[in-house]
C-alpha cells in the first residue's frame, strides 16, 4: 500500500475570475444543456405521448448532434466539462456508441488561456514577477488541457522545467459545471435501457478528483507519492519543485521525450515498442492492483518515451484511490475474464459489489461462454471489431444478460479504473499494431497471477485449468516454491 501524500503549505491566493466571467460562463453552458435535454424531450413526447415512432438512423443522428453541441462548447468552456466528456467517452455500456465515438476527439481539445492572464496569475500566486522567478519563460504553451496549460521555463541555475497553470476562474466554473452536469444526467437517465445502470455513477466518481484537480498542491503531493512506486519499476516521474508551487501553479522537472504513440519518432531511436507497451500496461497493473493508488489518466499526452527508451508518466492531477474490496474484486475480475475463469471472474462482480451472492450461479454461466467466444474476447480485451454486427450481437448479449440480474447495481470506484485501463488498451493497440492488446498482455498478466494464486491458496485449482501452454510448468514451478505443500497438475494430467 503507497504511503498517504503529506501535505505541503503552499502559497494561498484569491481565485481568478473566469475569461468569461461568471455569468457568460453560466448562460453558454445552459443554453448547450438546454438544446440537448429539449431535443431529448421532443424524442419522448413523439414516441411516447404521440406514438410516432423514431427511425433509428434518426435517433443515431439525435444522439450525434447532442454529441457534437456538447463537445463543442466543452471546448470553449474548458475545466469540468472537457474532463467529464473525456471520462463518458469511456461509458461504452452507457452511452449510445456514436456519442463515445465524438467524445473521443475531445482530448487536448482546448484553446490557450491568453498569455497575459496567465503571467498575471504567477505574480499573484507565487509572489513576484515571472522575471525574477525565472531565468525564462515561454509565454507560448506547449500543451493545453481542460483544467490547466503547461509552459516551458528554466530556473535561474539553469536547470529546465515545466509550470502547469490552472486556467483562470476554474473554481468557480467548475461548481456550475458540476451542477448543471448533474441535471443533464438526471434526464438522461431516461435514455439509459436498464434502471440498473445508472449514468450519474459518471458524476459521482469524477466530482471528487475534478475538485483535487482545482489544487495543484495535491498534484504535487500525487507525483511524489507514485515516484515512489514507480522507480523501482524504472519508470520516470518528474521531481517536484515547491519554491515554485502554489495552488494554482506547479513546477515540474522538464522530461525530454515524445507522446508515447509517436511511433516515427519512437522508430527513428529504435525504441522497442513491444517492451515499452509492457512496462506502461505493468506499471498501471502494479499502481491500481497492488497498491490501489494509481494515475487515472495515462492517455498519450500525459505519458512519454524517453529518447534512450525509458517510459516517462506525467500529470498526477487526476488519482484514484481503490478501497481494498474494490481493489481485490477488480483482481478477481480481470485475472478471470482475461484467463477464462468463470469462478474468479464472479467472485470478483460479488465482491466489488456489482451482484449479490445469490446470483453466482448466473454469473459463472455467462462467464463460462462469454469469455471462450473469440469474437467477445477481441473486443472486450483487444477493442477490435472486425464487422458491425459482431459488435452489436455481443453488446446485444452482455446487455441482456445484465438486464435479467435482480441484484445488479452501478458500483462505485469502478469509472476511473475502467477509462484508464480502457486508454491503456487503445495505446497498445495503437503503439503496436503488429500484435494484439492481449498478446502483449499475456507475459504482463501471467506473473500477476502467479502471485495471486500463490498468496490466495483456494484459487490454486485455477493453475489446472490453464491447460497444456508453455506458461503452466512455470505457474507450478512458482506456486510450488511459495507453498510446497500444495500440488499442483497441469490439465494435460
Amino acid at each position: 500500500m503507497p504511503e498517504e501524500p503529506q501535505t505541503r503549505a503552499v502559497v494561498r491566493a484569491s481565485p481568478p475570475r473566469p475569461e468569461r466571467g461568471t455569468l457568460g460562463h453560466f448562460l453558454l453552458l445552459a443554453w448547450m444543456q438546454a438544446r440537448i435535454m429539449s431535443s431529448y424531450m421532443w424524442v419522448l413526447f413523439r414516441t411516447k405521448v404521440l406514438r410516432w415512432p423514431l427511425a433509428p438512423d434518426a435517433l443515431v443522428a439525435v444522439h450525434r448532434r447532442n454529441a457534437r453541441r456538447f463537445k463543442t462548447t466543452a471546448c470553449r468552456l474548458k475545466g469540468a466539462n472537457v474532463k467529464l466528456g473525456q471520462i463518458a467517452s469511456m461509458q461504452a455500456h452507457l452511452l449510445p456508441a456514436v456519442v463515445i465515438e465524438e467524445l473521443r476527439s475531445l482530448r487536448d481539445a482546448v484553446t490557450p488561456t491568453d498569455s497575459k492572464q496567465v503571467l498575471k496569475l504567477l505574480e499573484r500566486e507565487l509572489g513576484k514577477p515571472v522575471g525574477e522567478l525565472f531565468a525564462s519563460f515561454d509565454e507560448t504553451p506547449i500543451a493545453t488541457a481542460s483544467m490547466g496549460q503547461v509552459h516551458a521555463a528554466r530556473l535561474e541555475d539553469g536547470r529546465a522545467v515545466v509550470v502547469k497553470v490552472l486556467h483562470p476562474g476554474l473554481e468557480r466554473t467548475v461548481e456550475i459545471d458540476l451542477a448543471l452536469m448533474r441535471v443533464l444526467l438526471r434526464a438522461l437517465r431516461r435514455f439509459i435501457p436498464t434502471k440498473k445502470l445508472d449514468p450519474m455513477v459518471i458524476l459521482y466518481e469524477t466530482e471528487a478528483a475534478l475538485r483535487r484537480e482545482l489544487d495543484l498542491s495535491h498534484e504535487g503531493e500525487a507525483t511524489e507519492t507514485l515516484a515512489r512506486e514507480l522507480t523501482p519499476l524504472g519508470v520516470i516521474v518528474p521531481g517536484v519543485h515547491w519554491k515554485y508551487t502554489s495552488r494554482r501553479v506547479l513546477t515540474l522537472d522538464f522530461i525530454d521525450g515524445v507522446n508515447i504513440d509517436n511511433r516515427a519518432q519512437m522508430d527513428t531511436w529504435k525504441i522497442d515498442r513491444e517492451k515499452l507497451m509492457a512496462l506502461y500496461l505493468k506499471s498501471f497493473v502494479h499502481q491500481a492492483l497492488g497498491g490501489g493508488y494509481f494515475h487515472a489518466d495515462p492517455h498519450p499526452g500525459n505519458v512519454f518515451c524517453t529518447p534512450d527508451g525509458q517510459l516517462a508518466l506525467l500529470d498526477f492531477g487526476m488519482v484514484q484511490r481503490l478501497g481494498d474490496d474494490v481493489r481485490d474484486g477488480l483482481m478477481k475480475e480481470i485475472l478471470g475474464g482475461f484467463f477464462a475463469r468463470p469462478k474468479l471472474w464472479a467472485d470478483g462482480m460479488i465482491q466489488k459489489g456489482a451482484v449479490d451472492e445469490s446470483e453466482r450461479n448466473k454469473l459463472e454461466d455467462f462467464a463460462a461462454t462469454a469469455f471462450e467466444d473469440p469474437k467477445a474476447r477481441a473486443i472486450i480485451f483487444d477493442h477490435r471489431i472486425d464487422s458491425r454486427g459482431d459488435l452489436t450481437s455481443t453488446v446485444d448479449k452482455f446487455a441482456a444478460f445484465f438486464r435479467s440480474l435482480k441484484t445488479l447495481k452501478t458500483p462505485r470506484d469502478n469509472v476511473m479504473f475502467g477509462r484508464a485501463l480502457g486508454i491503456i488498451i487503445d495505446v497498445m493497440k495503437e503503439v503496436v499494431p503488429e500484435k494484439s492488446p492481449s498478446e502483449l498482455a499475456g507475459p504482463v498478466m501471467m506473473p500477476v497471477l502467479m502471485d495471486f494464486i500463490a498468496a490466495n491458496p483456494e484459487y490454486f485449482e485455477l493453475v489446472a485449468g490453464l491447460g497444456a501452454t508453455p506458461a503452466t510448468p512455470l505457474v507450478a514451478e512458482v506456486v510450488a516454491a511459495k507453498a510446497p505443500t500444495v500440488a499442483v497438475v497441469p490439465a494435460d494430467g
